[in-house]
């Protein structure tokens, strides 16, 4: 399940694990107060090659059509 960020005025930042199907808080439940759900940055992290724009996409390195890091190179 995900967890989602609440600003209250009261308590400040909390956050909260709930079902995506869940609707959003209206009120802090320690204090009663009304709160807004936070924007917040997201926690993942992409594995492998490819995703972190260092090295040029595969087929963009010259007339062979491979980079010096694709298998294909180094056959």
């Amino acid at each position: 399940m995900p967890i989602y960020e609440y600003d209250c005025p009261k308590c400040g930042r909390f956050d909260v694990i709930q079902k995506m199907t869940s609707a959003p808080l209206k009120t802090h439940d320690a204090c009663g107060a009304k709160v807004k759900k936070a924007l917040s940055a997201g926690s993942f992290v992409v594995k492998g090659s490819g995703g972190s724009g260092a090295a040029p996409a595969c087929g963009s390195a010259g007339s062979s059509g491979a980079c010096s890091t694709c298998p294909s190179a180094k056959a």
